[in-house]
């Protein structure tokens, strides 16, 4: 099945590049203004790119899982790309969907295959074939009557419990991680993790920032949570903690699972470390393999046994605190069942819905509202759209709009055009709040003003014509009305 799956996908090795193959001078936007040819092709790469990431994310925790491949993966990975491209702001034609299909399904079928690799080297049968030298050593200790509860201590502990009680800290440890993030201000709330994460791009004062933020918002907001995990954890004990907690749990059940099977005699060495390894059960996941590969026609003293195992389990536990202590936090966050990045950024990005009109991301938090909000919205400009007939860079804000006599055309109006007043009979789900204050939108204002000749050049529009009171805004005030709009104290 994995081969045919493997042998019908065409890919390439290289990076995903969009090239469109008619010359369309100018294409109408979908909210009011024109779009370049130019604008066109970055729009769809950057929707591209977008969707690239979203199904990465998705293959590395196939990976993760360490199970075999099965069909419903690709199946998977075209219904992420399938649902990303029919909330896609521009036209896409079947040649660019063909492709970046191909492109995807192809990356994910190679990363993939390295997975089934993994497990076949890995399949009982190899594993018999690779250790049948560690069972002909075995046969002989037997017939030789040299027990070596030692050695079968040593084995037992390395090749079983070890690796279930490393697997158990990192299943673990995931969680832990976000529950330490969440008592932190910024992730309380969506609300309050808007406003930081606002906070901190006007504070770093850097244009390419913003582009990020703005045309590539879900890779930009997981780059800033990794960041801030990584800043937190990487000098914080509290990590620490957290894997000794963990550790000391599994050794505490380990001595009263060896204490509890010592006192049932049994009928066979392998009959004894089955009774530890059911009794931790509940708690450490052990391979059956390993113990099966181990405990092949031994007859070691049960009592001499369970006190080499005890010495090897105390030797163990201060194996596996160094180990913990030399790894970079990098490599501790790949190997982590629950990657915390992902899992407070679905926290915190809320339902995902964005403004029809300037795509600011809805406010309201988790899922389970009816009615979606934003409470920052943005100069369309900063989305790419210009003044209609013209190549400047709008300044019109929706929540200003929607209380104009403006007009817009959008797909769901059929290209026809609708006023702004009226835009909740066209999306009755969304509640763009008018902007009476005027001071609202300050933040965006302010952005915009000081990066217009910047985002003029990457859009390849003209500059937009700032309105002379935006130009009296100052970063202080901009970061002001941020605190306001966000209920900030």
């Amino acid at each position: 099945m994995w081969a045919e799956t493997l042998d019908t996908l065409s890919f390439s090795k290289f990076s995903f590049k969009y090239k469109p193959k008619r010359n369309i001078e100018q294409v109408k936007h979908k909210v009011k203004g024109w779009w370049t040819q130019t604008d066109l092709v970055k729009a769809k790469q950057e929707i591209a790119d977008s969707i690239i990431s979203a199904c990465n994310d998705c293959v590395s925790d196939k990976i993760t899982m360490k199970t075999n491949y099965h069909d419903t993966y690709i199946q998977e990975i075209l219904h992420i790309i399938d649902e990303r491209l029919s909330k896609a702001d521009v036209d896409t034609d079947i040649e660019f969907e063909v492709s970046l299909k191909q492109h995807i399904c192809g990356s994910a079928a190679r990363k993939f295959q390295k997975m089934h690799d993994f497990i076949q080297e890995n399949d009982p049968y190899r594993r018999l074939q690779k250790n049948k030298d560690k069972f002909c050593a075995d046969f002989k200790d037997v017939f030789n009557e040299r027990y070596q509860c030692q050695k079968k201590a040593e084995e037992f502990t390395d090749q079983c419990l070890k690796p279930a009680v490393e697997d158990f800290v990192y299943r673990h440890l995931g969680l832990d991680i976000v529950n330490k993030m969440l008592t932190r201000e910024e992730f309380s709330t969506r609300m309050s993790f808007q406003y930081y994460i606002l906070l901190d791009l006007i504070s770093k004062s850097d244009f390419k920032s913003f582009q990020r933020y703005i045309l590539s918002y879900e890779y930009y907001v997981k780059s800033w949570i990794s960041d801030r995990i990584k800043e937190i954890f990487s000098s914080d004990s509290a990590l620490c903690e957290f894997e000794d907690r963990h550790l000391q749990s599994c050794i505490d059940c380990i001595n009263a699972a060896i204490e509890k099977a010592t006192a049932e005699k049994t009928d066979s060495l392998k009959t004894f470390a089955e009774n530890i390894c059911k009794e931790l059960g509940d708690k450490l996941v052990i391979s059956q393999d390993a113990l099966d590969s181990l405990m092949v026609l031994n007859k070691a003293d049960q009592d001499q046994f369970a006190y080499w195992l005890n010495k090897c389990v105390m030797d163990m536990t201060e194996a596996l605190r160094d180990k913990f202590k030399d790894i970079t936090f990098d490599t501790k966050l790949t190997h982590l069942h629950v990657k915390p990045q992902n899992e407070l950024f679905n926290r915190v990005i809320g339902c995902g819905e964005q403004c029809p009109f300037c795509k600011t991301p809805c406010d309201a938090g988790g899922e389970a509202h009816t009615e979606h909000f934003a409470v920052l919205h943005r100069p369309n400009g900063l989305g790419r759209v210009r003044w209609g007939g013209s190549n400047k860079l709008s300044t019109d804000i929706c929540s200003s709009l929607v209380i104009s006599d403006e007009h817009f055309s959008l797909r769901a109006t059929s290209s026809k055009y609708h006023p702004y007043k009226y835009y909740r009979k066209i999306y009755p789900d969304w509640d763009i709040r008018p902007d009476v204050s005027l001071e609202a939108s300050d933040y965006w204002k302010y952005v915009m003003n000081k990066y217009n000749k910047e985002f003029a050049e990457a859009y390849d529009a003209l500059p937009a014509d700032i309105p002379a009171v935006w130009k009296t805004i100052t970063e202080e005030q901009a970061k002001e009305s941020l605190k306001k709009s966000f209920y900030m104290k």
